[in-house]
């Protein structure tokens, strides 16, 4: 079950770097859904700390945003390092390095650029996001719901916060209850909250909850995973018939 999970929550990470700030631009294509009109959109403000960053490390974060939209992402890395060799305490660049390492898959990197972002200021939402996706990856999941935990803290009504920690926990296999109300409140942001729901349920013998999910899901407008949620409900529907014939029937 933490298999098929994990590859659900491989999709909130590629939606949390794409719109952490003004510096990252538009991500590459391989990194925006198929449907992005779902998803939370970040306001991009220009920070009275970004007037303090010296020339020289402007100029690395231009060439990082134009390797980035060349989409060589190890070039825009390389770039993100030097600037902040210059310039360490500038939080959107440690924020934005986290991200494209986690493109870059070094998972270990991107959370202690994250964590970098949140020791200058513990107060911004999205790097305290980053961080507990950048661990999940990492399989440390009792450190990403931490994080998760800490983002709620933060905004309780952050929706990207309360996905993470519903799908965080429907990973771990804990707190079903929690995770049902974290996930249940953020299914129209994110309609992979109702697959997480969907397997939660159906691990819990709910199957008629599992395929009200589905069905949900599949009404969505152009639902990414339309075909493999289908075959899903064909085998649940088929399991509830099964079930529903061997079970003795009252005098």
């Amino acid at each position: 079950m933490r298999a098929s999970l994990r590859l659900v929550f491989l999709f909130l990470f590629l939606i949390l770097i794409s719109g952490v700030s003004a510096q990252t631009g538009q991500p590459p294509n391989s990194l925006v859904p198929n449907n992005p009109s779902q998803l939370p959109r970040f306001t991009e403000t220009v920070a009275m700390r970004d007037l303090l960053i010296p020339p020289k490390a402007v100029k690395e974060l231009r060439r990082s945003q134009n390797a980035l939209r060349s989409g060589d992402t190890r070039s825009s890395a390389q770039h993100l390092e030097r600037a902040l060799k210059i310039y360490p305490n500038y939080l959107e660049g440690h924020n934005s390095l986290g991200a494209r390492y986690i493109e870059l898959h070094e998972y270990e990197k991107a959370a202690a650029e994250f964590q970098k972002a949140i020791d200058i200021d513990p107060r911004v939402m999205q790097p305290v996001n980053n961080l507990s996706v950048a661990l999940f990856l990492e399989q440390r999941y009792v450190d990403a719901e931490a994080a998760a935990r800490r983002a709620v803290d933060l905004d309780p009504h952050d929706p990207t916060a309360r996905y993470m920690l519903g799908a965080i926990l429907a990973t771990e296999d804990r707190n079903p209850a929690e995770a049902i109300e974290m996930l249940r409140q953020t299914c129209n942001q994110f309609p992979d909250a109702r697959l997480l729901l969907a397997k939660i349920l159906e691990g819990r013998g709910d199957a008629k909850g599992a395929e009200k999910e589905l069905r949900d899901y599949l009404a969505v407008p152009d639902a990414e995973k339309k075909q493999n949620v289908e075959r899903w409900l064909v085998r649940l529907t088929q399991k509830s018939t099964a079930n529903a014939t061997t079970e003795p029937k009252t005098p």
